[in-house]
């Protein structure tokens, strides 16, 4: 048997196109040994394939070689091609395939979150099919399409009369065995060229309603050969008329869920009531804050979500106490009724009560329930990260902190041995470990069963996935060389959070992780996907490079990009900056500047905190030269009432111009963020402070792009190969010219955020500026809701707003009226993104009724404040959402008229 490999690409000079797959002729899947295609002209590339034995089916996949590049070899966009071979093909088989591209607005519908919910399909179709004959060819049209609105059929027609010569009423139907790819056949006698098209066709009315828009497709020359058996043509995207489709969806966090069932925090339970209102409403997607478990000290700083102890063990707040075998019922229902009086989670008084309840529920259910079934299945597959949480969980307890480092004493280091040892079902401490299994059982169960409720609804339920682990989580326990437990990971100075903002998690070490093909990450996207068909990758920017604080520093102003291409001492002398390393690198401290600092206090911190090293020319004495130790001084009870200092010094500290890499030996620095807002900077002469601008700009705008690039496509690509999710990037704040690019050919969307314009030229976010493949929201978690900035932003600004974005009339009220919020949720629906995501707040905003009183009680996180209680709850329930008939139209039409719903 002989195959044929077609496909249209147009290459640039030093460019070739190969195939490769899973058989000996096309390399057995090594890229390096590809079959090299011949270039015939009109940008078509061919090669005919002898084969020893025919297969039944093939995998192969179309690669792009460039000589002139280091990347050599560029796979097209998306898996293997999948092919089923029927033994009757002949002995000349035609392939005639299209080129996936790597940024084509198409590929995100390729994603669990289109395939598997929004365009799942509800009936299986049957496509046309032709008895083999030897004396006709036969022709098989594949097309791969996921945008098929339910009760609807893709068909193909044409100008033959075996493809109905253009009659809606007959064409060839397609069937969807193997969606996404729609298949059917004809066999032709008369083998010439003819044109086609694709539509969709209702099986009720029996032709097709729409052609797909575009020009008619064509075949003609070799696929219509003598010699050629039969012929598959493969063909990609099915362009609707009707344009782009566009959904919309509601964020809102689990903890702040509302409803008579849940006890003072939301639980799982609680989502899918939250699913029936966003269905109701013509919404598509729900989404939440991060839910992984956060239980490290067992106070209301545990509140933080991004700062799990586990990236795989799910909360135990959000466990639903109410079907747990053997609990007891009246005292729930005690607690729910105190706890629901709350306006605000009271995170302490909800987990204590919910873990004293569950604890004796498995207390009294444990034999049974450890030889459940389906608990030992649950316990087998999760085996690789429950049993070193539950460990880790019984050995907080036992020491009473999570800081395994300094507290754990024999424990601090974890082996193989430990966890055997306190993991056997011998050991004395089984029944404190095996609790931890009990509470994760149970909240994966019920975690998917809101997952799974919500597919059933068609909607995608969307995850959070936070950039770092915790300092004194399980993971660090675990692997401490995964990580680079001497930096801090944060994000530099934003319009948000003057100081910047530090996380406190230890950054990546990503040449560890790579040795094992990111493992680590791999099984943690698959633990994610248990649960959600979309994500969110928080802080994307961190796979290109991560904002890293040293430990001895507290804010993210000292901090720098991790990795980077430094500056050397040469390149300072080069460009005739006159370096000194005491002037650049230590802070300038004048008796000017402490004057105007410090005022009546100077006398106070000269004598405590600094020396004077020259005349009027001052530095911080060894035992307080970094932010961390002035931290720890005013920790002390007895230095409070001079805490108001803490923030002065903080910022004396990090009046420097560079940073010296540590090893470098004064030979390779980093620049100070937002270096020309120092007293330092401001203090030079200004042809050295020009000169050092230039360099700023270079360092932070230019000489990274490429290498932050290659960064990120050493990572990102395996990451998202190892689920089908659909992937979401919030890509704020400083970013890197290379990010839009990497995250379009990766078919990860952007996220655009009206009040932070990605355009210098812009005060707000622009129509022109949003590409399709994004989310655009009013707001997020770590911003103001729009009543909330509404109020708190300048007079000016909002008048602005109010006047040219959304062209509004007259005199801008003071506060945010119902009028002006629905006129803010109509513009996001307008624009070209594919999804517009609001949070619940935003939308309530737009009832005089169902709103809360006080915008300010519905902010859920402020950056710029760490530690922050993050205890925002619905004053409203669930079920009052979905009796709100008024409120529901109103939304429904919204997103109706916006061709959203």
């Amino acid at each position: 048997m002989t195959i044929t490999f077609q496909i249209h690409y147009l290459t640039n000079w030093g460019q070739q196109i190969a195939v490769v797959g899973n058989i000996p002729e096309l390399g057995n899947g090594n890229n390096q040994q590809a079959q090299t295609m011949q270039y015939i002209g009109g940008g078509f590339w061919r090669v005919s394939i002898p084969l020893k034995k025919a297969p039944s089916s093939l995998e192969y996949q179309y690669i792009l070689t460039d000589n002139s590049t280091l990347s050599s070899n560029t796979p097209e966009w998306g898996n293997r091609r999948k092919l089923r071979i029927a033994r009757n093909a002949g002995e000349h088989l035609f392939l005639k395939d299209s080129w996936r591209a790597v940024d084509h607005p198409e590929n995100a519908f390729y994603t669990a979150a289109f395939e598997k919910v929004i365009f799942k399909p509800q009936a299986t179709f049957k496509g046309t099919t032709v008895a083999p004959d030897e004396l006709r060819l036969s022709i098989r049209f594949q097309l791969r399409a996921v945008q098929v609105p339910a009760g609807l059929q893709l068909a193909v027609l044409g100008s033959l009369p075996e493809l109905g010569s253009w009659d809606y009423g007959h064409p060839v139907l397609l069937g969807n065995a193997d969606f996404p790819i729609w298949t059917g056949e004809i066999s032709v006698g008369f083998r010439q060229a003819f044109e086609y098209k694709y539509g969709l066709y209702d099986p009720k009315a029996k032709r097709i309603v729409e052609l797909e828009a575009g020009p008619n497709r064509k075949l003609d020359g070799a696929p219509l050969d003598a010699l050629v058996s039969s012929t598959i043509i493969n063909d990609e995207y099915f362009t609707k008329t009707s344009g782009n489709w566009k959904g919309a969806g509601v964020a809102v966090p689990v903890f702040s869920l509302r409803t008579e069932e849940s006890m003072g925090v939301g639980e799982f339970n609680d989502l899918k009531k939250t699913i029936d209102w966003a269905q109701k409403t013509g919404l598509r997607m729900v989404q939440i804050l991060p839910v992984n478990d956060t239980s490290a000290n067992h106070t209301w700083t545990d509140s933080y979500p991004y700062a799990a102890i586990s990236v795989f063990a799910l909360h135990p707040q959000f466990l639903h106490l109410d079907v747990l075998e053997g609990i007891d019922a009246k005292k729930v229902a005690a607690e729910r009724k105190k706890l629901n009086l709350l306006t605000a989670v009271d995170y302490e008084a909800v987990n204590k009560a919910k873990l004293s309840m569950a604890r004796a529920a498995f207390n009294k259910t444990q034999d049974a329930f450890l030889s459940d079934p389906a608990f030992i299945a649950f316990f087998e597959e999760s085996k690789h990260w429950l049993e070193p949480y539950a460990v880790f969980c019984y050995l907080r307890e036992k020491f009473k902190s999570v800081e395994f480092a300094g507290k754990w004493g024999d424990y601090a280091t974890f082996s193989p041995e430990i966890l055997a040892k306190l993991a056997s079902p011998k050991a004395k401490e089984y029944a404190e470990v095996a609790f931890h299994y009990y509470l994760q059982y149970h909240l994966d169960k019920q975690l998917r069963e809101a997952s799974d409720y919500a597919r059933s609804k068609g909607l995608i339920l969307k995850g959070d996935l936070p950039i770092g682990i915790y300092r004194h989580s399980v993971d660090a326990w675990v692997a401490p060389h995964l990580y680079n437990m001497d930096g801090q990971a944060g994000a530099p100075p934003d319009p948000f959070s003057d100081n910047g903002q530090n996380w406190g998690f230890p950054t990546y070490n990503w040449a560890e992780m790579a040795k094992d093909g990111y493992l680590w990450w791999r099984q943690r996207m698959s633990q994610l996907s248990r649960y959600f068909d979309a994500y969110r990758i928080d802080h994307i920017l961190g796979f290109f490079r991560i904002w890293q604080i040293p430990l001895d520093q507290v804010e993210g102003t000292l901090g720098f990009f991790n990795p980077a291409l430094p500056i050397m001492r040469e390149e300072l002398d080069a460009r005739g900056i006159q370096f000194d390393q005491e002037r650049y690198c230590k802070p300038y401290l004048t008796r000017q500047l402490l004057e105007e600092r410090l005022g009546a206090d100077l006398a106070y911190v000269q004598a405590l905190f600094l020396d004077e090293i020259r005349f009027n020319f001052f530095a911080f004495k060894p035992e307080f030269d970094t932010q961390r130790k002035i931290e720890q001084f005013f920790q002390a009870p007895e230095h409070q009432d001079k805490i108001h200092l803490q923030s002065i010094l903080f910022k004396l500290i990090s009046n420097v111009l560079l940073l010296e890499i540590p090893g470098s030996n004064g030979h390779a620095f980093h620049p100070r963020i937002d270096l020309s807002k120092t007293h330092s900077f401001q203090s030079l002469d200004y042809n050295q402070q020009n000169k050092l601008q230039d360099l700023y700009v270079d360092y932070f705008y230019r000489r990274q792009e490429e290498f932050w690039r290659a960064q990120a496509m050493q990572k990102l690509p395996a990451i998202k190969a190892a689920t089908d999710m659909l992937i979401c990037g919030e890509d704020l704040g400083m970013v890197p010219a290379c990010v839009p690019g990497v995250m379009r050919e990766l078919g990860i969307l952007t996220l655009e955020i009206q009040r932070m314009s990605k355009n210098p030229a812009t005060e707000f976010l622009q129509e022109a500026d949003i590409p399709y493949l994004s989310v655009a929201s009013p707001s997020t978690h770590d911003m103001a809701p729009i009543r909330a900035w509404w109020e708190e932003e300048s007079r000016e600004t909002i008048s602005r707003y109010f006047h040219n974005e959304l062209q509004l009339m007259g005199q801008e009220p003071y506060t945010c009226e119902p009028f002006i919020a629905k006129a803010v949720v109509e513009k996001h629906l307008r624009w070209p993104c594919m999804w517009t995501v609001f949070p619940l707040q935003d939308l309530l905003a737009m009832d005089l009724q169902l709103r809360r009183e006080n915008p300010m009680e519905e902010r859920i996180n402020v950056p710029a404040i760490m530690p922050y209680y993050w205890r925002y709850r619905m004053h409203v329930k669930i079920e009052t959402l979905l009796e709100a008939v008024e409120f529901n139209d109103l939304l429904h039409d919204l997103l109706r008229r916006s061709n959203r719903a």
